[in-house]
């Protein structure tokens, strides 16, 4: 029956990492354990992945941003440095098995460039590429954007974009290469076919000069959650990067992509949906609480106030401290949203219909950026996630580790607890990122 939510007995959740250097807390860089002193260095990035590895992660996933904020550069170290796509491909060679998820931008790319440089990936990992699709809500001073695009119309690029990746991806047929050295025949050009595309955007003849990897197609991932976002996402994507606070707004959020996949005319267990989830573990649950509010505590309070009125719209937050309840007044509605929308909703829902105080909202976008945040101890975690999972609120995690501290104890003490569960793997059973996801590629479509 499709929609239908519940865990089937014997399945296993997925998880993957979204990598934070050192944590993607604020004030994470300020702790001992923070390696802040490696920021910047190809050899951080590579334990990490190699770590996300060893506790047999589906995928390691970058996010990415196309400007700097100058002004918090004074109290807090930025998430992100490298590019995503250049810095996956040199943690191919240095793994073998976990995927590597790589964001880039629907706005500020073009889409022969973007196909070409993510199926190069692809290739380079034996399989293992993902493209997290984006359409970006900053950063057009910096690619000569004058008139910014609405929040609609980057959705409308998207679209178009995204059918022009897949249409290159898909110019060599699976058998195109032949490679027969008595006849003298590398590959059938007949197999290889061009796109030809004439389009509102974009005109691209095709066909891709990198032909079809182990899995068929690179993975396509997507985060947006508003309307267009969705229909996006269960339009292209395998795997959705969703920010669920309540079990049942999860399980609505996926019952939606999937009656929308359908709609599309995929199979509603063509996409994988994996809520953000930021876990702190401590010994107690009275400890683990400790440790989330000593990581706020190492949070500049304007500068956290000025990033949540950016999370709020750009809301004016003017004379507000941390105890106080934001005025409903104070706040855009959501129609006049032009940047990350649903994360916008999320926020204002929890500040007006919640009456969060101000100091919650910062904690939570200090600590996780929206993404579902949790306290306890390893078997709490455990039991919270195993909750969700089974309830079918999620397929897995996509684990933000507030600090450093916190991902050695997910690792340490949470998946020792889910394996002996049967909730994750004890060994990866493929070598593509498909085959850990349990998605198979789109047929090679004949003419």
């Amino acid at each position: 029956m499709a929609g239908e939510l519940i865990a089937q007995p014997g399945s296993r959740m997925h998880l993957a990492l979204s990598a934070g250097v050192g944590g993607v807390h604020q004030g994470a860089w300020r702790q001992a354990s923070s390696r802040t002193e490696e920021w910047g260095t190809i050899g951080l990035l590579t334990d990490l992945a190699r770590q996300a590895e060893g506790a047999l992660l589906d995928a390691f996933f970058v996010s990415d941003l196309s400007q700097v904020n100058r002004a918090g550069l004074r109290v807090q170290q930025p998430y992100l440095y490298f590019e995503p796509l250049t810095v996956l491909s040199a943690l191919a060679t240095q793994t073998s098995r976990i995927g590597l998820v790589a964001t880039a931008s629907t706005t500020f790319s073009e889409p022969y460039t973007l196909a070409r440089q993510v199926a190069s990936l692809d290739q380079i990992s034996a399989g293992r590429a993902g493209w997290n699709a984006v359409t970006s809500s900053v950063g057009s001073g910096n690619y000569g954007h004058h008139a910014w695009p609405d929040h609609d119309a980057r959705y409308e690029r998207a679209e178009e974009f995204l059918d022009v990746v897949t249409g290159l991806w898909d110019s060599w047929a699976p058998d195109a290469l032949i490679r027969d050295r008595v006849a003298g025949r590398f590959a059938d050009p007949d197999r290889v076919r061009p796109l030809d595309h004439t389009g509102t955007h974009f005109q691209v003849a095709g066909p891709l000069n990198v032909p079809r990897s182990a899995q068929g197609r690179p993975v396509i991932v997507q985060a947006g959650s508003s309307g267009p976002g969705r229909d996006l996402a269960a339009r292209h994507a395998s795997m959705v990067f969703t920010a669920q606070q309540d079990v049942d707004e999860s399980r609505a959020f996926i019952r939606d992509i999937r009656a929308r996949a359908v709609g599309f005319g995929r199979s509603e267990r063509d996409v994988v949906v994996l809520p953000g989830l930021s876990p702190v573990i401590g010994d107690t649950e009275a400890d683990a609480h400790r440790i989330r509010d000593d990581l706020l505590d190492l949070v500049d309070e304007p500068t956290a106030i000025a990033r949540l009125a950016d999370q709020l719209g750009g809301a004016d937050l003017t004379g507000l401290g941390f105890g106080d309840i934001i005025p409903a007044n104070r706040l855009p509605e959501v129609s006049a949203v032009q940047g990350r929308r649903s994360r916008y909703e999320l926020f204002r829902r929890l500040a007006v219909e919640e009456q969060w105080s101000v100091r919650r909202l910062v904690g939570l976008e200090a600590a996780s950026y929206g993404h579902w945040s949790i306290s306890g101890t390893a078997e709490q975690v455990a039991d919270a996630m195993e909750e969700r999972f089974r309830a079918g609120a999620a397929d897995g995690f996509i684990v933000m580790p507030p600090s450093q501290d916190a991902l050695d104890r997910f690792y340490e003490r949470v998946i020792p607890l889910l394996q002996a569960r049967g909730l994750f793997r004890t060994e990866y059973e493929g070598t593509t990122l498909r085959d850990h996801l349990g998605v198979a590629a789109p047929e090679w479509p004949e003419r």
